[in-house]
């Protein structure tokens, strides 16, 4: 897999496999989320950005993985994730048919607890759609098909952020 963007300076636009990237400090980033929150409600807020997290990294991951063997892609979607400055993950106990995600260090979480303190709920919404794309993308399987759900979360006090995958 080729994860190495590109400036075009001409239109001053960084891209990875098609996609455009735009890097923002957890500032930003979590301000966004919250105001999202704030004005859908929590579920729902929760729901659209793990939906749109999860549709841009299978777009992306998809075309990065174009060619590279099945048995890469996982481990490949995890370096790019922190290669992105979203954490890093430990993916043992994540196969094609599901499992487990332990975000050993979070963006998001660190963020959130940093800010604003300890939240009533888990706060990794964006790196829960991000695997949720990403096991889509590696195994080829329909985004429904792939259920992602942040089980603990740093930021609410526990040792580390844990996303469970389940193929339907």
């Amino acid at each position: 897999m080729s994860a190495q963007p590109e400036f075009d300076a001409n239109r001053n636009l960084l891209t990875l496999g098609g996609s455009q990237l735009v890097f923002h400090c957890h500032h930003y980033n979590l301000h966004l989320q919250r105001t999202v929150d704030e004005a859908l409600g929590a579920d729902a807020g929760r729901a659209l950005q793990r939906s749109a997290a999860g549709e841009s990294a299978r777009r992306m991951l998809s075309t990065l993985f174009a060619g590279q063997p099945r048995e890469e892609r996982l481990a490949s979607a995890s370096t790019l994730f922190s290669q992105l400055g979203f954490g890093l993950s430990d993916i043992t106990s994540l196969s094609e048919s599901g499992g487990r995600v332990v975000l050993v260090t979070s963006h998001y979480a660190v963020g959130w607890r940093s800010k604003w303190g300890e939240p009533p709920r888990a706060v990794c919404h964006f790196a829960t759609g991000y695997w949720a794309g990403a096991l889509s993308a590696a195994t080829g399987l329909e985004p429904e098909r792939i259920v992602a759900d942040e089980v603990q979360c740093a930021a609410a006090g526990a040792e580390s952020c844990i996303i469970e995958l389940e193929v339907r």
